[in-house]
């Protein structure tokens, strides 16, 4: 992917948000498989995600940058808790308003900085090979949600 391309994903991303408001509450708290998250649910982890990546990563991704690797099932578990406390509305404002806040970064970011290594852990790794990886992440959460909102129609 190039640097272009993820940007055009990150607005592709944020018009699916606004469409996603025509999702009744009740859709959006169904789980989209038995003992799995809801819609809701699903969007505040993206959501906690882009924020996270936007305040503790995205600083920290520069040539020989040296990020935290994070346990990953209490972050993804708190960011679906908080998601059960807001209703659907909030949680879609709350995912485009850190995704739009994502765009702007990665907008700004000069194209030879997106090829530079850092490392998350042990891993190296390039703010395009970062965002590459979101775009799956962001997809195959997607289908999960469409899922549930095209079981519901």
């Amino acid at each position: 992917m190039t640097k272009q391309e993820i940007l055009i994903h990150q607005q592709d991303y944020l018009f699916w948000l606004e469409s996603l408001k025509a999702m009744p509450e009740e859709t959006a708290t169904k789980p989209f498989l038995e003992g799995k998250w809801s819609p809701k649910e699903i969007l505040m982890h993206m959501a906690e995600w882009d924020r996270y990546t936007r305040e503790e990563r995205l600083p920290l991704m520069k040539e020989g940058g040296e990020l935290e690797d994070i346990p990953f099932e209490p972050f993804n578990e708190s960011a679906a808790a908080e998601g059960r406390k807001l209703i659907f509305v909030e949680v879609i404002r709350h995912a485009k308003e850190e995704r739009q806040k994502i765009k702007d970064q990665l907008q700004a970011i000069e194209e030879v900085d997106w090829t530079k290594e850092f490392k998350i852990g042990d891993y190296p790794m390039t703010i395009l090979q970062y965002f590459a990886d979101f775009v799956w992440h962001d997809n195959h959460h997607k289908e999960q949600i469409e899922s549930v909102r095209h079981t519901s129609v």
